[in-house]
């Protein structure tokens, strides 16, 4: 599937660092993702915007004929992450972590190694933005692992400007995508519920999830894959009413142990 008029922007991103984007001349370029489409589309409703892979619901078909292997796709997804972050930071946009990326964070400030995807919010006037000003944005990005740069993709949701959860198949807003691994961030908007029974100051997503302003405001500033983050006030409280208070202290999951000394998750079985 070709996707036309995409807006690149070259990028230099050391990963060791967390200096600040460069960005060159944009320039429009038409067609990308020359291989297979791998999506799900023939076979999702047709109002479904995204369509996850046919092999891997954490993947784009239409970049990807299959998953990577363990190591490669950590070192995608950390790539994914920095990549992300760094850019939201350049445009001024306020975006934390979330779900299985927040308590990543809450173990060791990193992606769980069994995790395929990230997960963070934006605001609901930080989505209208991008939707109005980066949508199909395609940011290049040259780093000491990918010396000859990688390309990924902003794409929201058409459907994001409605908030109703309803609205079932179209609960992702936006994606930030590795448009050569087919590797996604999730991005959801979190909104103001002024019709909420339980009064001011509630906000919800598409996906279900509610929770009071205060658990997530002020945000706070931390370091999550090397590069600077945000994550909401009230994480802990956060996490325990998602995963349970066992997801906080539980050292073994997944086949994988928490290594206190190196303070990393590590497969059991050295063999992977």
């Amino acid at each position: 599937m070709l996707l036309n008029w995409l807006l690149i922007v070259t990028t230099l991103f050391p990963l060791s660092t967390c200096a600040p984007i460069e960005h060159e001349d944009a320039i429009a370029i038409e067609g990308m993702a020359d291989q297979k489409d791998m999506s799900g589309k023939a076979g999702d409703p047709p109002q479904k915007y995204f369509h996850e892979s046919t092999f891997d619901p954490h993947y784009d078909g239409r970049f990807a004929e299959k998953a990577l292997g363990y190591q490669e796709q950590k070192a995608a997804l950390k790539n994914l992450v920095r990549t992300f972050l760094e850019t939201m930071r350049d445009l001024g946009i306020e975006t934390w972590l979330m779900h299985g990326s927040l308590l990543g964070w809450w173990w060791n400030k990193q992606i769980m190694p069994w995790d395929s995807d990230a997960d963070v919010q934006v605001t609901e006037a930080s989505m209208y933005f991008l939707a109005t000003y980066y949508n199909m944005s395609v940011f290049h990005y040259k780093t000491p692992r990918l010396p000859a740069g990688r390309n990924y993709m902003l794409e929201v949701n058409p459907n994001f400007s409605n908030g109703d959860q309803s609205d079932w198949l179209n609960v992702i807003d936006a994606r930030w995508i590795d448009t050569e691994s087919g590797l996604f961030i999730d991005i959801t908007t979190a909104r103001y519920n002024l019709t909420h029974p339980a009064g001011e100051g509630m906000m919800s997503c598409k996906d279900g999830h509610e929770f009071r302003d205060t658990y997530i405001f002020p945000l706070r500033d931390t370091i999550f894959e090397g590069v600077a983050a945000k994550i909401p006030y009230r994480y802990k409280d956060l996490l325990a009413k998602e995963y349970g208070d066992w997801s906080l202290t539980l050292k073994e999951f997944a086949n994988h142990i928490f290594d206190e000394v190196k303070m990393e998750w590590v497969p059991k079985l050295t063999t992977q």
